[in-house]
């Protein structure tokens, strides 16, 4: 059964993933086009949709055995903690800094993409 769970819940991870790529792809799209307004609703998008991780996933991580489900809620619930604190601040430098630690290297996966990668079993490079 676990193993029914994780799949149904690293292809959607990985879908979730690409799509904050792509928040963020928008995102500097309008920054570059000096679209700043732009920019930071695309930032509270991404902070929105982390925020609600756990939410989104719940019909997923509810079938996982209670050894995988509290592990992978915990750490879906902090995704979503940081992204609520980000929200709540207002602060769009925050919201840009979810997912990525401090020592972060462009082409690098973020902390999601990481988890996604541990989930499978993979270093995530």
């Amino acid at each position: 059964m676990a193993e029914k769970g994780m799949d149904r819940l690293i292809p959607r991870l990985k879908e979730m993933a690409q799509t904050i790529r792509d928040i963020e792809a928008s995102a500097d799209a309008a920054l570059k086009n000096g679209d700043k307004e732009g920019y930071t609703e695309k930032m509270r998008e991404k902070a929105r949709l982390l925020q609600l991780l756990p939410e989104t996933l719940a019909p997923i991580t509810e079938d996982l055995p209670d050894t995988v489900r509290g592990p992978v809620e915990d750490r879906l619930g902090r995704f979503s903690a940081s992204a609520a604190s980000a929200l709540r601040l207002d602060s769009v430098f925050y919201m840009w800094a979810l997912l990525y630690p401090e020592d972060y290297q462009e082409g690098e996966p973020n902390d999601l993409e990481r988890y996604i990668a541990d989930l499978e079993g993979t270093d995530g490079k």
